[in-house]
């Protein structure tokens, strides 16, 4: 039976991240199939994994890297090493910041393209570390994954010489359905759910201008994240909008705020996939989301969409969902029928075939010359 080595060395530890549940979901449909032994470096240990996969896969425990540039060039000598000493056979990075040698060939997924797609970062310091990775990870790859059209699209067209390499496999939603989370803490006003943490990319400023803008006090929001510059509140600008912050919570608790709210809404200005648009659609919760990037493709008929650099038309979002009669039911109906597109099954089916093709080409494609330093896999 073929070896994959799941090479996730830039996750926290214990800290489950949107890469890391995806991973865990991949292995475990991995395991199910019975194609692939599965082996994962990361820093997670043993007893920190889901219990689904935490007995059934070989587990390397690195620390997590403090500057991912030098460990992306470190990991092309210790990954290696480490393949020849486990017979790896392929080397499937959770993300670009993984190894470019290694195994008889690599496949990389790759989550988002922030970097590239806002104009605000492409200057900064993580996009002039991020840009060369990028370049030799997945220039060294036999196959990249994609979590969404629209981050391939992005992919492509930034890194032109990958077109051919890249295919779609989307993710899925992670809680169960039939959960009906404890309704203990829960606000008893009407509110709306942000979920993610307070990054650029988030725009929740957006958000918290539209429910001012609703005119409507009794409406809150309840955000499930971390924000710890304030951008929600900033943005509220002392408005009496009831505001809820709170982080780390349970399966259970996030399951009973999806039911609890009034809607899920996704300003995003860039989302490689979003996993909360399905998650709330699986719970019966309406979708308000932003009509760029992967959140219109991942919603898809399930939600209502706006311009997320414009905050009167969510507010106008809001107010139909709230006065529009049928429009909730509508949107709770058609997001059952959008999250039956995904599924995790066919999500591991898929990552298996593309394992398989790469090992049937036995090497990545030739490195493109844009990939600095790259070199035959040993």
């Amino acid at each position: 039976m073929p070896r994959v080595l799941v090479n996730m060395p830039s996750q926290h530890a214990g800290r489950p991240s949107g890469v890391a549940l995806v991973a865990f979901r991949v292995i475990a449909g991995l395991i199910a199939r019975g194609t692939f032994t599965v082996v994962l470096r990361s820093p997670w240990r043993r007893d920190q994994l889901p219990a689904a996969i935490r007995d059934r896969v070989e587990v390397v425990t690195v620390p997590r890297p403090r500057i991912m540039l030098l460990d992306v060039l470190r990991q092309s000598l210790v990954v290696p090493r480490l393949c020849r000493a486990l017979d790896i056979d392929v080397v499937l990075n959770a993300d670009p910041y993984g190894a470019a040698f290694g195994g008889r060939a690599r496949v990389s997924v790759v989550h988002d393209l922030y970097f590239r797609t806002l104009p605000e970062r492409i200057r900064s310091r993580e996009a002039l570390t991020t840009d060369p990775i990028f370049r030799l990870v997945l220039g060294n790859s036999a196959r990249v994954i994609t979590v969404s059209e629209a981050t391939r699209r992005d992919l492509e067209h930034h890194y032109p010489r990958l077109r051919g390499r890249a295919q779609t496999v989307p993710s899925a939603a992670m809680l169960d359905p039939t959960r009906d989370g404890p309704r203990a803490g829960i606000p008893a006003r009407p509110f709306v759910l942000a979920v993610g943490n307070a990054l650029y990319n988030k725009n929740f400023a957006t958000l918290a201008r539209a429910v001012v803008g609703l005119g409507r006090p009794g409406i809150g929001i309840v955000h499930v994240g971390e924000d710890p510059d304030e951008a929600i509140a900033a943005a509220l600008g002392g408005a009496p909008v009831p505001l809820t912050r709170l982080s780390r919570i349970d399966d259970d608790r996030l399951a009973g705020l999806y039911r609890a709210a009034l809607c899920l809404c996704v300003p995003s200005f860039a989302e490689g996939f979003c996993l909360p648009v399905l998650e709330a659609q699986a719970l019966d919760c309406p979708v308000l989301c932003s009509d760029r990037s992967a959140t219109p493709e991942i919603a898809g008929a399930g939600a209502l969409t706006f311009d997320p650099a414009d905050a009167a038309a969510l507010t106008m979002g809001l107010r139909r969902l709230l006065d529009e009669p049928g429009l909730r039911a509508t949107l709770i109906a058609r997001g059952r029928d959008n999250v039956r597109r995904y599924d995790w099954a066919e999500t591991a089916r898929r990552y298996e075939g593309l394992l398989l093709d790469a090992l049937r080409d036995g090497a990545p494609a030739r490195p493109a010359r844009e990939v600095p330093h790259a070199h035959p896999a040993p």
